[in-house]
């Protein structure tokens, strides 16, 4: 089959980019061809089919929130060449184009999409805002955001983006052009259906792993760890106030993101000396730092989609420590493969470290769990079967 996977970062750059390499990984792994269509960034990695990727993102091509010639001409090139059987669709907005739809739908290609945020239903991809969840938009309510400055904390920014989703809401482009939406989670599914979303054309799958990529360590380190996207709604200005409390315990942050230069201030401030920035890591330098600490940690303030970061921690045979919301509970099994806290909560999380910290035992039957879970559950293999099943009911 010919697949043409679409993302607007063709870099690693989260959960979302992580699994959509790493997809198109399997099925080419399975033999089909896969095309890829994105953006042009210097931080991308290496690809034949750049020649066609759209130009970078800037305030010269806004109008991508509505329709882009440039996006469409580039996608028509690109299906000149390599006539896709099915279209997988990850992140596009903003950087490419909803417009986009309309160059598959006029070749008769199928089209699905991975829902990776919530773009779709609001204004703000993370339902976040000022510190906390924001659902203010709810249902279609759009206007309401202007006021509140939904995105980038900008009147100007969030006219922009209303605008143009009352311009996609009323043409319907974003979800009567797509033939189906693949929720990875339950929370995600039940989310899109809450906001209007046609409960007929979601199907939840969960992201896979391949386990054997990762060893797991009977031991560990003398370090936590979390590993991820350095943002606001991933709670690292929170977790570094639990640490503040915990002078004896080392936490080690790998990632990047808009907010690193403001924790790294934070932790100068408060003169912490058990918390490390290291940078970005991948790999087997990244998997290696995860199988030699303690345990993961991940301190969500939003609504996680999915949780990769908690696979990639399990497959290691390391148990997580994670905020309960979203769909993280989904994940982790309280008590057996992981513990939750309620989010934000300093003194729940401070007491679940010191648990995890003080009884090395616990942390390594919990860690066996976890890896017996994604070997049961989210391996590579039932994910294939279940993702052509769904390319084979649409083609």
């Amino acid at each position: 089959m010919r697949i043409l996977q679409l993302n607007k970062f063709f870099y690693l750059r989260g959960g979302s980019s992580r699994y959509f390499f790493e997809v198109s990984k399997l099925l080419a792994h399975k033999g089909h061809k896969v095309g890829f269509f994105s953006m042009l960034d210097e931080k991308n990695n290496k690809s034949n089919w750049s020649k066609y990727f759209a130009s970078p993102f800037s305030h010269r091509t806004l109008d991508r929130l509505f329709y882009s010639y440039e996006v469409n001409h580039k996608l028509s090139k690109l299906l000149d060449e390599f006539p896709a059987d099915i279209a997988h669709l990850h992140t596009i907005y903003h950087q490419l184009s909803p417009s986009l739809l309309l160059e598959l739908k006029k070749r008769n290609i199928p089209v699905i999409q991975t829902v990776h945020d919530y773009h779709l239903i609001s204004l703000n991809y993370n339902l976040f805002h000022n510190g906390k969840i924001c659902e203010i938009t709810k249902q279609n309510l759009f206007y309401k955001g202007v006021v509140h400055k939904c995105r980038n904390n900008s009147y100007l920014y969030t006219f922009m983006e209303v605008i143009g989703k009352y311009f996609q809401y009323y043409l319907g482009w974003e979800r009567n052009l797509v033939d189906l939406f693949i929720a990875p989670s339950y929370f995600m599914k039940n989310k899109l259906i809450e906001y209007g979303v046609e409960a007929e054309k979601i199907i939840n799958l969960p992201h896979f792993i391949d386990h054997t990529d990762y060893q797991p360590n009977s031991g560990g380190g003398d370090y936590i760890l979390y590993f991820g996207r350095l943002s606001e709604e991933k709670g690292l200005s929170f977790l570094i106030m639990v640490m503040s409390q915990l002078p004896k315990i080392k936490l080690l942050i790998v990632g990047r993101g808009d907010e690193e230069e403001n924790l790294k201030k934070k932790v100068e401030k408060l003169n912490l000396t058990n918390i490390k920035f290291l940078g970005f890591k991948d790999g087997i330098e990244l998997r290696d730092l995860i199988r030699n600490c303690q345990f993961t940690i991940l301190p969500s303030l939003w609504y996680e989609v999915f949780g990769m970061s908690i696979l990639e921690s399990f497959a290691s045979g390391r148990t997580v420590l994670a905020s309960k919301i979203g769909a993280i509970p989904e994940i982790i099994k309280d008590g057996i493969n992981g513990f939750l806290f309620d989010p934000g909560n300093t003194d729940d999380c401070k007491e679940k470290i010191l648990k995890l910290w003080s009884n090395p035992v616990l942390i390594k039957n919990m860690g066996k769990n976890g890896r017996e879970s994604v070997e049961k559950k989210y391996g590579w293999q039932e994910h294939y079967e279940k993702i052509m099943a769904l390319y084979n009911k649409l083609v």
